[in-house]
């Protein structure tokens, strides 16, 4: 018999790290619906406004509960669901069914919401596609309080919980008592919803995307869970929790510190600049830029803008949303990717799916899309172009597995430019072009890559699946999915040595370059640009201005003299910087 996997892995979007036994919150029961007589219509309909004078009521208590433990700002969050309760065109919606369809108001408030997330599901920005949490969270109160619910997660004679649920909202975050919260799972959500905001004003470790959770993970089971990384530990030994309370330094940063950070240069203690970019989903995450203190995008992907509609954004459609993105950056930098579509990310009209591919990561994808359909790549190109002339933007393919594309690529975008100047359309003539090294046959021609473009960027999630053979979303090989393997370690030393001696800007743009453990070993192997998740950006920030860069040096030469993922973990975790 095959044994149980002990890891599991999602995408951390608050950082810390939590252990704790497993309460599992499950979805409220399905309210009942039935019928009603024309009599019993004002009866329901008072059975309305008591919820919504209860909901209220109890919004105006968490407002002032999150304005205490938290901010003004997070709030505010509350103050919007008020609003919302007071929309006319909200309860209008709910009143009118009960009147006209004979339904008791459960009924009426469950397909309500249903129609407003509907339409919420069919917009392209994940930023705003994420306010549809909210909706559901307004509607789950409102039905609470209808049905007399209330949940909490609690374990009996423990102190130190870590809550599992499918999704988690801002006002079930702020309903728990914190004082034994040392964690959350989740299945749905991301990082600009309104409960990641939450979790990491209040410091707990939030880890998101773990797919089929509520099945996965057994009530009251004992769980270590890093939200730097996303790692998930299944019943950990007591010699690995006494590592992360050993070597792990106090993670959560306070508004006090943050603001001081902000005054401070990203140099390491003997000076050296370290250049701190943001990864971008959409426009919804600017607004969290601005409070990070990166220095630029360092990845912005376009493909989000294609994702969940019926067919290609028009130029106009896309010259629309790198505007925004571009003039919001202004002065600095913006490096737009090309679409990445194919792999896990796919589009109604998207000519091949899962079920025609038996293996989509090694399939039609990335710039293979964009070079097989040059309609659509020039549209993008044009768009891109186009929005250069607004501020800085700078170029990157995904994907580049030969020399070959990137030539077709540099031979469109130069027929592109011409046709922009015969339009007297403005652009930046001397836009740059890089690529982003994802493939290990992209490193082994890393020298030829360079002499054809301005930069590169190192994708560190493919490159480590590609390495390795190893596909991390399945869950009986994710263990194997290992950023301090050997040979990938490796390869981030032949592509930075390559890059400097060709005096190419070269970045980090994935997981490994948000993760505490790597921090020095990535600036020792002599990398100098990271991009991050912009939440992330505060903590790395404070442990490059604990780095001496000749110890740097030194620990990551000492790093590279090992050949077993054990010593080098160890010697990784026993190394963390800002102890």
């Amino acid at each position: 018999m095959a044994r149980k996997r002990r890891r599991l892995h999602g995408s951390g979007i608050s950082p810390g790290i939590g252990k704790g036994y497993v309460c599992i919150w499950g979805p409220a029961p399905a309210p009942k619906r039935r019928k009603i007589r024309a009599g019993q219509v004002p009866s329901e309909l008072n059975r309305l406004k008591d919820a919504i004078t209860s909901s209220r009521d109890q919004l105006t208590e968490l407002k002032s509960k999150v304005h205490q433990k938290v901010g003004s700002k997070e709030s505010e969050i509350f103050e919007a669901h008020s609003m919302f309760l007071n929309d006319p065109f909200f309860l209008t919606k709910i009143e009118r069914r009960v009147m006209e369809k004979f339904i008791n108001v459960e009924a009426a408030l469950e397909d309500t919401i249903n129609e407003i997330t509907q339409v919420y599901a069919n917009i392209e920005d994940p930023y705003l596609k994420e306010r549809m949490q909210d909706i559901r969270d307004i509607g789950r109160r409102l039905m609470d309080n209808l049905v007399g619910h209330k949940q909490d997660c609690t374990i009996e004679n423990e102190n130190e919980v870590i809550v599992v649920t499918e999704e988690l909202t801002a006002s079930q975050l702020m309903d728990l008592d914190h004082s034994t919260i040392t964690g959350f799972i989740t299945e749905k959500g991301g990082a600009t919803s309104h409960s990641a905001i939450l979790a990491r004003s209040l410091g707990i470790p939030l880890v998101s995307g773990v797919p089929n959770v509520m099945t996965r993970i057994k009530p009251g089971s004992f769980l270590l869970i890093n939200g730097f990384n996303g790692d998930i530990v299944r019943q950990p030994s007591d010699s690995l929790i006494r590592d992360i309370r050993q070597h792990f330094p106090s993670l959560y940063i306070s508004q006090d510190e943050m603001n001081e950070l902000e005054k401070q240069p990203s140099t390491t203690a003997d000076g050296v600049l370290i250049q701190l970019l943001s990864n971008v989903r959409s426009n919804g995450d600017l607004e969290y830029i601005k409070h990070s203190q990166a220095v630029g995008i360092g990845l912005y992907r376009t493909e989000m803008a294609f994702i969940n509609r019926k067919n290609f954004p028009s130029e106009e459609e896309q010259f629309d949303v790198y505007k925004v993105a571009v003039e919001s950056m202004a002065p600095q930098p913006v490096t737009i990717r090309t679409i990445d579509l194919g792999g896990d990310k796919f589009s109604p009209y998207f000519p091949h799916s899962r079920k025609r591919e038996l293996n989509p990561h090694l399939g039609l994808r990335s710039i293979r899309v964009s070079l097989a359909k040059p309609d659509v790549f020039r549209t993008q190109l044009r768009a891109i172009l186009r929005a250069s002339a607004l501020g800085k933007i700078k170029l990157m393919l995904p994907l580049i597995s030969n020399i070959e594309e990137i030539r077709l690529t540099k031979r469109m975008l130069y027929r592109t430019m011409v046709e922009l100047k015969r339009e007297n359309i403005p652009f930046d003539e001397n836009l740059e072009l890089g690529v982003m090294i994802e493939i290990p046959a992209a490193v082994l021609i890393i020298n030829a890559i360079l002499r054809e473009v301005d930069f590169i960027s190192v994708g560190t999630n493919d490159l480590i699946q590609y390495t390795l053979a190893v596909d991390r979303s399945n869950e009986t090989v994710s263990e194997y999915y290992e950023p301090a393997h050997p040979a990938v370690l490796m390869q981030l030393k032949q592509i930075v040595d390559a890059a400097n001696r060709m005096k190419k800007d070269v970045s980090i743009c994935g997981e490994m370059a948000a993760d505490l453990q790597y921090t020095k070993l990535l600036l020792g192997l002599g990398y100098r640009n990271l991009s991050m998740s912009p939440f992330f950006i505060p903590q790395i920030k404070r442990a490059i201005r604990c780095i001496d860069m000749d110890a740097a040096h030194e620990f990551a030469m000492q790093v590279l003299s090992l050949s077993e993922v054990r010593k080098i973990k160890k010697l990784l975790m026993d190394d963390l910087v800002c102890k």
